[in-house]
């Protein structure tokens, strides 16, 4: 079986420096790295390919979910798994609309990261035993595929789409054959249904929620 790269990304060096020790001493894993900032973990990515990255969701000044967006586009086969210490509903589902495979709490007890390191059944999402105390799989994948009940147009995902490619609103409009009035109101309709006030808002809620996913 193939030996295991992983890079853990935490801003707490205590929690990476002790991780990393257990993890070394498992024989599947052949090297851990750690990033206590988002920049550095980024940097790392870009200097090596990882099979597995633990990433804290709340990292700092910054989200892992919109981080895990970028990992992804980076290194797609990527193997993403989240480390926190918040288990409400909403960050387990954003969680899972973002692309991670697991979902750890830093109270989980060590051997259950390495246990499923070991089982390497990454195919599926694993919720950790203690936070299934309070959700189980079937729930949390029947809430996340609500989407939180924001129902798009097939021409809103198509806005949509481009605005998250970065495209202008003359070049949307180009591209749809619509007048920029026309995108612009349609812009103005996402921004209602999904409650934000603003481009980087709508973009981010768009990468939480997963709406693009299906």
């Amino acid at each position: 079986m193939k030996q295991l790269t992983i890079l853990l990304g935490d801003d707490h060096p205590l929690i990476t420096t002790g991780l990393r020790d257990v993890l070394l001493k498992t024989p599947l894993v052949s090297r851990v790295d750690c990033a206590n900032n988002s920049k550095d973990l980024l940097q790392a990515v870009d200097e090596c390919d990882y099979d597995i990255i633990f990433l804290d969701i709340h990292f700092g000044n910054a989200d892992g979910r919109e981080i895990a967006t970028q990992l992804l586009q980076k290194q797609p086969n990527l193997i993403l798994a989240a480390l926190t210490s918040f288990d409400n509903s909403e960050t387990i589902q954003t969680t899972v609309n973002a692309g991670f495979k697991a979902f750890f709490l830093k109270s989980d007890d060590i051997t259950e990261l390495v246990e499923w390191i070991e089982k390497s059944s990454f195919d599926t999402f694993y919720l950790s035993r203690q936070t299934k105390e309070s959700y189980t799989n079937q729930s949390l994948f029947n809430d996340a595929k609500k989407k939180t009940h924001i129902q798009l147009t097939l021409r809103e995902k198509q806005v949509l789409e481009l605005i998250m490619a970065e495209y202008t609103t003359k070049r949307i409009a180009e591209e749809l054959f619509l007048s920029e009035k026309t995108i612009e109101n349609y812009r103005s309709s996402l921004m209602l249904k999904l409650d934000v006030t603003n481009l980087t808002g709508l973009v981010k809620k768009t990468l939480l929620l997963g709406l693009l996913n299906d």
